[in-house]
């Protein structure tokens, strides 16, 4: 996005369904979404602070939804170690939108004068105490101010969204970036599960020569049976990195199909095909169903929805999400990859499965580092 030209970005989005129906025990504006920009991307293993201000900690806490001693500080984004300097309201607190159909066709508007110039991952946000949920915008937003790549650092998105692969196949991580010529590309890798991430070096040094990618990933050996989380960085020639993260972690099944696992080799529903859902049409053809994110009316960003599967009780702990989050889509030109209406009604298919309610391109062949 170039300031020089525009300020303010627009961004559609769906909702799988209307959800508005508060109880007397949750908070008054319960059940409600904003957006929030972050400065850089994160690893699904990685869980963002459920809570954003502390403000929102004494409203649950007015409830009896949470204990407040219980909160820590990296629990809440503008106390947080991690993120406290990392995270952009686009929609204030006091603006949370109802989840409507009808609220989610205005789309949302994102003013970024003020922004530092630099690359911007959206997420949407669902608030209902004392389980809240985000649901990842895909790709990236370069906010830059002119053309002079040299004065922001890079920008970089994965758009794979499969979720398995073969340990005898190679898995295709697509995805898009902008950075200064003479920038490269590293690919890592990590077996999640363990306590904490710890990253492999798979590939470097690999070139970037337009803004998109395709890196060939062969499974390690030892991920067979496991969970992998994998890392894309874009280094440019002045040392300034950005990592991309797939918006799914990577299974890794014992066997080989013969072949590359991706987006385009599993059909029309790739972040579902490891559970076998269908595809769905409507009567028109077209995948999806009222409130079905659209295309964004701006070229920013890429990819495909992502969904929070599991979220994080009061006290920072993980468990089923509670509700659902918005959908955003992306832009098809920049630096981008298009996000299906088959991708995003697979994401409203397994959020729906997962749900708790409280109440009613040019191939890279990627050496291996040994």
């Amino acid at each position: 996005m170039d300031r020089q030209q525009e300020v303010m970005l627009h961004m559609a989005y769906g909702v799988p369904y209307e959800d508005v129906d508060v109880t007397v025990d949750e908070v008054a504006d319960s059940r409600r979404h904003q957006f929030v920009a972050f400065c850089r991307d994160h690893s699904r293993e990685e869980f963002l602070p459920i809570w954003l201000t502390w403000k929102d900690v004494e409203a649950a806490a007015a409830k009896m939804l949470v204990d407040p001693m219980l909160v820590e500080d990296d629990a809440v984004l503008e106390t947080s170690s991690v993120w406290q300097d990392c995270w952009f309201p686009i929609t204030p607190d006091d603006a949370r939108r109802p989840i409507t159909f009808a609220e989610a066709r205005k789309g949302v508007d994102w003013d970024t004068t003020a922004l530092p110039a630099g690359a911007y991952v959206v997420q949407g946000y669902t608030w209902e105490p004392a389980v809240n949920i985000y649901s990842q915008r895909p790709g990236v937003v370069h906010v830059v101010d002119g053309l002079d790549l040299a004065a922001v650092g890079p920008a970089a998105a994965v758009t794979t969204t499969l979720d398995f692969t073969f340990a005898e196949d190679t898995y295709a991580i697509d995805g898009c970036t902008r950075a200064l010529p003479g920038s490269t590309l590293s690919v890592y890798w990590s077996i999640t599960g363990t306590g904490g991430l710890d990253w492999k070096l798979y590939g470097e040094d690999i070139p970037v020569e337009d803004e998109s990618f395709s890196l060939q990933f062969l499974p390690p050996p030892e991920t067979s049976g496991r969970t992998v989380a994998l890392r894309v960085d874009v280094t440019d020639p002045m040392q300034r990195t950005f990592s991309a993260y797939p918006l799914n972690l990577l299974t890794v099944l014992p066997g080989g199909s013969g072949g590359t696992t991706s987006d385009t080799t599993a059909g029309c529903n790739p972040e579902a095909a490891f559970v076998g859902d269908p595809c769905e049409t409507s009567d028109d053809g077209t995948t999806g169903e009222p409130g079905d994110a659209t295309t964004s009316t701006t070229s920013t960003s890429t990819g495909d929805p992502a969904t929070t599967g599991t979220s994080a009780d009061g006290s920072g702990t993980t468990e089923p999400a509670s509700s659902t989050g918005p959908t955003l889509t992306s832009d098809a030109s920049g630096c981008s990859c298009d996000a299906t209406a088959s991708a995003s009604l697979a994401w409203v298919s397994l959020l729906a499965l997962g749900r708790r309610r409280r109440r009613h391109r040019r191939d890279v062949a990627v050496t291996k580092r040994d």
